[in-house]
């Protein structure tokens, strides 16, 4: 296993952080060494420490490179070797705010992360990938080579002695929820296995995922397929936000957004920080329960109970049920009964026969796998078709879907396969 002899910070992913000097980029490389916060490093931030040598530039939160407590010509130095591909290690900070170090080449990578599985076959990493979490193995079709790594047994349990033998480099787990327990996982390893959290889900916001894709994609040295993505991303949420702005705040979708459950009396409710309420409000929507929602312990999210009365008075002009658990993995499914099943279950509650959303058809299913991802632009354009027909008419979702799996180098048809929402669009 290799030694770590340098230090890699990644900044906190999951902030969406104001320009940074020199008109940078709205998405910054969360890398020490990134001194003019924009979306590489290069010469340009070899000229923006010598500014701050020199006391023309402000010091800025990625500037010190070598992470000494100091931004002076020895952090020139460790640009130049970075810039050089030269240096033995990064610097980041996770998405949960961890300091992390990593040992370069990265050839050696344990995933426990569903949606951070993606992002590596975007990169074309599945061959760096040597174990992962037992959850990938029967999900054939979304994940076809990753699925055919050595497991290491579940996320909840870590079997360290398992990720040992596979003498990682790099382990990417879950940030948003902590997943694994870092009680469990991190503090048992030793300190050359570096644990990197990533929020790859939209949880706080519409650049979190392209941050992620970024610093994964340099950490990897794939900027070809780093820039596809992002052009792929900006292309359909930025038409998509175009339109939207056309839709006066006053006139706004209010939706109810829930998670998959079966309870009479209440209802599991979404709100603010989580990644599915994120992609019903850039899709033009106004939630309801975005601030009548407790907190979920331990986060900034906004999910938990409401009583099902509640939803009656608010009269929702549409319901979305975000469709997890047992049996749901849509991409292995060809068959849309089980989400016929939620939205028939919502329905027929006592009442609602007589909410809006229900009386105009308007209850819609989307599932986990296929919205909290690095895919969510998909679902930001189906969920916008849905909320506005007529302002999306010309909108195909699976045609964006479908270029979405070319990215990622895999041969799946998503119109032929798949049950990925319901109802359908025919």
């Amino acid at each position: 296993m290799k030694s770590s002899t340098g230090v890699i910070t990644v900044m906190a992913l999951c902030m969406l952080l104001p320009l940074g000097p020199a008109g940078a980029s709205m998405v910054t490389l969360q890398v020490f060494g990134n001194a003019n916060m924009d979306d590489t490093i290069d010469d340009l931030d070899i000229e923006y420490v010598q500014g701050i040598i020199a006391g023309e530039n402000e010091v800025t939160d990625l500037a010190d490179a070598n992470r000494d407590g100091q931004v002076d010509a020895s952090d020139i130095t460790q640009l130049n070797s970075i810039i050089n591909k030269e240096a033995t290690n990064l610097t980041l900070m996770d998405s949960g705010g961890n300091i992390v170090t990593i040992s370069l080449p990265v050839e050696r990578i344990i995933l426990y992360h569903h949606q951070c599985g993606e992002v590596i076959q975007i990169l074309g990493a599945q061959d760096k990938v040597v174990g992962v979490r037992d959850t990938f193995k029967d999900q054939v079709r979304r994940f076809p080579e990753i699925s055919t790594k050595p497991s290491i047994g579940s996320g909840y349990d870590p079997d360290i002695e398992a990720v040992l033998s596979l003498d990682p480099d790099l382990i990417l787990a879950y940030s948003s929820y902590q997943f694994p327990d870092p009680e469990l996982l991190d503090s048992k390893l030793p300190d050359d296995v570096a644990v990197l959290r990533m929020d790859c889900e939209c949880n706080s916001g519409v650049d979190v995922v392209k941050e992620s894709v970024v610093t994964l994609g340099y950490l990897l040295d794939k900027a070809e397929n780093v820039e596809e993505y992002l052009e792929w991303h900006d292309k359909y949420i930025d038409e998509i936000a175009e339109r939207i702005s056309q839709v006066p705040e006053d006139e706004r979708l209010r939706f109810f957004l829930e998670s998959s459950g079966t309870e009479t009396l209440s209802r599991t409710a979404i709100g603010n920080g989580h990644a599915a309420h994120q992609i019903c409000v850039l899709a033009g929507g106004d939630n309801i329960a975005a601030g009548n929602v407790p907190l979920q312990s331990n986060s900034e999210v906004e999910y938990g109970s409401v009583e099902t009365e509640w939803v009656l008075e608010q009269n929702p002009e549409v319901i979305v049920c975000r469709a997890m658990g047992e049996g749901i993995r849509p991409y292995e499914l060809d068959d849309t009964s089980i989400l016929a099943a939620h939205a028939d279950e919502i329905r027929e509650l006592p009442g609602f026969a007589a909410v809006d959303a229900a009386a105009n058809d308007r209850i819609y299913i989307i599932t986990n796998d296929y919205a909290i991802s690095p895919n969510y632009p998909t679902t930001v354009a189906l969920l916008a078709k849905w909320f506005y027909p007529d302002l999306f008419e010309d909108v195909d979702p699976v045609a964006i879907h479908q270029e979405y799996m070319d990215l990622m180098g895999i041969s799946f048809n998503v119109s032929e396969h798949g049950a990925f929402f319901y109802p359908s669009l025919s």
